[in-house]
């Protein structure tokens, strides 16, 4: 008999951002000029508020629509590619190839 591990699928699909590291711990959501969140119906205005958490990693607080390159996500989690945003919550210092 030719038994293969079994792989894990992804059981969730989230945005290749701070929201889906294993870095981030959400704390709550807060205004945002740049929130990336559409209307639900043309009656509503433009969504302005953001989630945002703390980074475990870089020890700043940043918004779950962050990208940065020390994202490690959930080994159960599916990521897909979405565009930075133009302003951090606060300044990351990223690490630096020597």
């Amino acid at each position: 008999m030719n038994h293969q591990p079994t792989v894990a699928e992804p059981f969730m699909h989230s945005p290749r951002a701070c929201v889906s590291c294993q870095h981030y711990g959400h704390q709550g959501f807060d205004e945002d000029k740049h929130c990336p969140f559409q209307q639900r119906s043309s009656l509503q205005q433009k969504p302005s508020r953001t989630p945002y958490g703390r980074c475990d990693r870089h020890g700043v607080q940043v918004f779950a629509t962050q990208i940065c390159n020390a994202h490690e996500p959930d080994p159960h989690m599916a990521c897909f590619d979405v565009a930075n945003r133009p302003e951090p919550r606060e300044a990351i210092q990223e690490d630096m190839a020597i």
